[in-house]
């Protein structure tokens, strides 16, 4: 299955706004995640908001 951020990464280029709100709403979703004690789906979508942190880093 494909991730998100390798999704977006070949569609098209989000923006620095965009990215941030990425970021954001995915680790609100991780930690809802890790509430309903859902590890796996946390562990999943953490992945996909450090490739997304690593992307703004670049960015910088």
């Amino acid at each position: 299955m494909e991730d998100i951020a390798t999704r977006e990464r070949t569609d098209r280029r989000m923006s620095d706004n965009e990215l941030r709100k990425a970021i954001r709403v995915l680790q609100s979703r991780a930690d809802d995640a890790r509430k309903r004690g859902d590890a796996d789906d946390a562990a999943r979508i953490e992945r996909t908001v450090c490739d997304y942190q690593d992307e703004m880093t670049t960015r910088l």
